[in-house]
């Protein structure tokens, strides 16, 4: 390309830039109320750093025995929120009740029954998690019973015997018979409690984290781009007004070239949206403390790559209408829907798959996909490869579309 060519490209796309950080109404919408929105959607929307939330059971425990006191300090070590006692007002989502006389009737080998009582409105994944912990707990609670009881039968202690195959006499049994033995039972079962397990299992996840961003991590990457997509596109109101007004025809007196005008005001765009994008992952990471993730590279050339393609898609609408007034409200709806569907307002994970499979064919879809991938789930450049390639291929057909509509006069 030409020298003439390319200092036509650097005066173009410089004077749009000026010409819109004039603009104090602009710089309010590109500045200024993205900020608005992440601090409001964070904070509305703010979910625990530390992890996944603890599901909540509340324990009733009539149970006087060692055996009701066992169960409950297992349940202790598990990732629930045990509470004792509710607070005045409060209400319980899930209850669990340990009977009175539970100790008894396990000794004796009677059936008993343990009550998990459940809202109707309780999360049902919380209440699952709730079901697993209560069966584990039961079975660390009945392990050191059974062995206790082979060795009870081994040095024949009185009341245990076999009759047939079955098993005659119980724990309960023996005690009634000789009360002292509760106290080595006692202290057997916390024994073989704090012995260490014979078999352990290990689960750990395959790969970095894939948790749902909430709060903040969710909030700046979804607003920065969906702001930065609706100031590109409010961006081909100028275009439509420059056409209208006459502005674009006196570029066609001019010896720029065609192709030189459409890529100054596509490199225009680009630098207003490169320069709103660092303002607000600056904003994010020292206001909102947003982690930017460890490939700094990655970031660049994603947001790089965002930056160009929602320049152009700016131009593509300034080159699509005449009327101004037109250009304002489709950019309105367009950008609602754009970020919507492309999981700027909700995570994407939440949503049914046929939403996850449009957001693929949105470039919103693949800019919150990519950014999740950097800042919030950790990964390097080669995990955006695809994303930045996709993204680039949007920008591309934009800018080959703009080029066959953009007209210099109507």
């Amino acid at each position: 390309m030409r020298a003439a060519s390319l200092r036509t490209i650097r005066l173009i796309a410089a004077n749009d830039f000026r010409m819109t950080l004039k603009a104090r109404g602009v710089l309010i919408w590109i500045f200024a109320m993205p900020v608005v929105f992440m601090l409001a959607f964070g904070l509305a929307f703010r979910g625990s750093s530390d992890g996944p939330r603890r599901a909540r059971l509340t324990i009733e425990n009539d149970d006087r025995g060692f055996i009701g006191r066992a169960l409950l300090e297992e349940l202790r070590t598990e990732p629930l929120e045990v509470v004792d006692s509710l607070a005045a007002g409060e209400d319980a989502i899930r209850t669990l009740v340990i009977p009175e006389g539970f100790t008894e009737k396990v000794l004796s080998r009677s059936r008993v029954a343990l009550i998990l009582r459940k809202e109707s409105d309780g999360n049902i994944e919380a209440s699952e998690a709730v079901n697993a912990a209560v069966f584990r707990c039961l079975m660390r609670v009945a392990a050191p019973l059974v062995q206790i009881e082979a060795e009870m039968l081994e040095r024949g202690t009185a009341g245990f015997a076999f009759t047939g195959d079955s098993l005659a006499g119980n724990p309960f049994r023996a005690v009634s018979a000789d009360p002292k033995l509760l106290v080595s039972i006692k202290s057997a079962f916390d024994s073989l409690r704090a012995a260490p397990s014979l078999v352990t299992v290990s689960s750990t996840a395959a790969g970095r984290t894939t948790r749902v961003p909430s709060g903040f991590q969710s909030s700046v990457p979804g607003n920065l781009v969906m702001f930065v997509l609706m100031s590109m596109v409010f961006s081909g109101a100028v275009i439509a007004v420059e056409r209208h007004t006459g502005v674009l025809k006196r570029y066609a007196y001019t010896p720029a070239r065609r192709i030189s005008i459409l890529l100054g005001k596509l490199f225009g765009r680009m630098l207003i949206a490169f320069t709103q994008i660092v303002f607000l992952l600056l904003v994010g990471k020292y206001l909102f403390h947003v982690s930017l993730g460890a490939s700094p590279g990655g970031l660049i050339l994603l947001m790089t790559v965002f930056a160009f393609c929602t320049g152009a898609f700016g131009v593509l609408f300034g080159s699509l209408f005449r009327n101004p007034e037109q250009v304002s409200a489709i950019s309105i709806i367009t950008t609602l829907t754009m970020s919507a569907l492309g999981g700027c307002w909700w995570p994407i994970e939440l949503v049914p798959r046929a939403f996850k499979v449009i957001a693929l064919l949105l470039p919103t879809g693949w800019a919150m996909d990519g950014i999740h991938k950097l800042i919030s789930f950790g990964y390097g450049m080669s995990a955006i490869a695809l994303n930045a390639a996709v993204l680039a291929g949007f920008g591309i057909a934009f800018v080959l579309f703009a080029s066959m509509r953009l007209k210099l006069a109507d």
